[in-house]
């Protein structure tokens, strides 16, 4: 008879996700995880496969509550620049709470885009998606003339998603909210 699962799924990757940002994949050993989830090393291994698995899972996690944010972005605003302007403002409110710990993915790709190929084609997935969701606002803005026409969509969409990262790893060393939110406001005026 199989053993039945005796722990929620969801929150040992909530748990595992906040493993991991704060100490990166390289930084967190098996012994970490056996202790912020409590299981031990079988049920682990059982249950989610290899470390990586795990790794893989949160980010899948994260990326889920990123995606979150930006549906929400556009259900809960009036116009689609609205929808960028209260993203970006959820943000920074983000990292005024926790600076120190910047993006998820922010750091991963600085940890491991160069050296495992798994992670460069997550990422890269992930910043399609982000953009094509900018994009897409972008456009509707230009529709109603909330945004110039005359600027190029693509490539305002992959300034919001670069400036968006920078923004996020900014605020790792730069603890000075007015900073911060002085940098917002920059990114946000060059709509």
């Amino acid at each position: 008879m199989p053993k039945s699962v005796l722990f929620d799924r969801d929150e040992v990757i909530k748990k595992v996700t906040d493993l991991f940002w704060e100490k990166g994949y390289n930084g967190t050993s098996m012994q970490d995880l056996v202790d912020v989830t409590g299981l031990n090393r079988s049920s682990i291994y059982n249950t989610f496969g290899d470390k990586f698995k795990l790794f893989n899972e949160s980010l899948e996690y994260y990326r889920s509550f990123q995606n979150m944010l930006i549906d929400n972005a556009k259900s809960n605003t009036k116009t689609p620049k609205a929808a960028i302007e209260l993203l970006f403002n959820g943000v920074w409110e983000q990292m005024n709470s926790t600076p120190e710990k910047g993006c998820y993915l922010s750091n991963c790709a600085t940890e491991l885009s160069n050296t495992d190929p798994r992670i460069f084609d997550f990422l890269s997935d992930n910043k399609e998606t982000v953009v094509k969701n900018f994009k897409s606002l972008i456009e509707d803005a230009q529709k109603i003339g909330e945004i110039d026409k005359n600027k190029n969509p693509e490539i305002l969409a992959n300034y919001l998603f670069s400036s968006l990262q920078g923004l996020r790893v900014t605020s790792m060393v730069d603890r000075d909210k007015q900073h911060i939110k002085g940098i917002t406001d920059q990114i946000l005026q060059s709509l």
